[in-house]
């Protein structure tokens, strides 16, 4: 088992590497990195092998291999990136040898461990889509898996159903929030908690009478307010030049 510290180790070793490059002005415009995997855009394969020799030649200990895009599509973190005009998509990768060996539903382990495989599965297919196209074509492939792994139908099409309707409720809750206006805080001064909390219930009923969310903010005297100088304090050149004088006690 490898150590946990070797990702750490490995990301600070590759960013004083990579602070070095862009002093010298030798990282592409675009360059992301994961640990030691890196995806970058280049003009062209000539550009792409020079930065490639660049980053194997800046320390000894480093030996990156390359991987180029084929027909528009580039495997990247189990995650299939294409090149569609403009921008990006991306969907779930698998590797050619990949035999979807998951938890079989006649093991003996809980029942809660093969529903929580289902949503992680999910979760994993609509984080890594980029479009609702992509993630129904992984749900149907999930589908499929699952089915080898005699997990009942009913289970699998209910969990999907459930989690679509929980991922579409979210949106549309952001949606809400985004439309709803900015509040109106009202600047009150504070007494004590007793009346703070009286007047927060007395806002928040006429927020819901006029659909409109008014917040309170409470100020407070400060120390300086409520003590004043009665005497300007001397500049700071009038007390320099000053002698002290000390006496031993023996």
């Amino acid at each position: 088992m490898g150590s946990p510290l070797g990702p750490l180790m490995a990301n600070a070793f590759m960013c004083k590497i990579e602070k070095q490059l862009e002093t010298e002005n030798k990282l592409p415009t675009f360059y992301k990195r994961y640990v030691d995997d890196t995806l970058s855009a280049m003009p062209d394969l000539t550009a792409a092998s020079e930065f490639l020799t660049t980053l194997n030649e800046s320390h000894p200990s480093i030996n990156f291999t390359m991987e180029l895009e084929e027909n528009g599509k580039l495997p990247f973190l189990r995650m299939n990136v294409i090149r569609n005009g403009c921008r990006l998509d991306t969907t779930v990768y698998r590797k050619p040898t990949d035999t979807g060996l998951l938890l079989h539903y006649n093991s003996h382990v809980a029942a809660r461990y093969k529903r929580s495989l289902l949503n992680t599965m999910l979760n994993r297919a609509f984080k890594l889509s980029s479009t609702w196209k992509f993630f129904h074509e992984e749900c149907e492939r999930l589908k499929e898996i699952f089915s080898r792994l005699r997990y009942p139908d009913d289970l699998v099409q209910s969990t999907i159903r459930q989690f679509i309707e929980s991922k579409v409720s979210e949106d549309s809750h952001t949606q809400v929030a985004d439309k709803r206006e900015a509040p109106i805080r009202i600047v009150l001064p504070f007494k004590d908690q007793k009346s703070a909390n009286v007047v927060r219930k007395q806002l928040a009923d006429l927020s819901r009478k006029i659909n409109a969310d008014i917040s309170p903010v409470y100020t407070s005297r400060k120390i300086k307010d409520e003590i004043k100088v009665k005497e300007d304090k001397p500049p700071l050149v009038s007390q320099q030049c000053v002698v002290y004088s000390f006496q031993c006690s023996l």
